[in-house]
């Protein structure tokens, strides 16, 4: 019987984290600022719907969620993209949680 070797799940999310950390991916984020702004008015979130955005990368969806009146909170895995989430959310005072 042949087993599957199973990924150690640390080893995953450091490449992941290391990946994603590599370069800035801030600049190619920019790029779709506007596409996100558009999902966002299409949700609709009324104002105090809470809002968790897995990935959350730059803050894209996060911040035109919060801009909605949404209580949002964002996560990813990459400590420099919540960085970057966290000065734009500042820069617009919005109340914002990234972990």
């Amino acid at each position: 019987m042949m087993q599957t070797a199973q990924p150690d799940l640390d080893q995953l999310k450091q490449r992941m984290r290391a990946t994603w950390m590599a370069g800035d991916f801030g600049k190619i984020a920019q790029y779709s600022v506007k596409r996100a702004e558009e999902f966002a008015a299409r949700l609709a979130i009324s104002p105090g719907k809470q809002v968790l955005d897995v990935a959350c990368g730059t803050g894209n969806l996060t911040i035109p969620v919060a801009r909605a009146g949404g209580r949002v909170s964002g996560v990813d895995i990459a400590p420099n993209l919540l960085e970057q989430a966290r000065a734009r959310a500042a820069a617009e005072k919005l109340d914002i949680t990234f972990k």
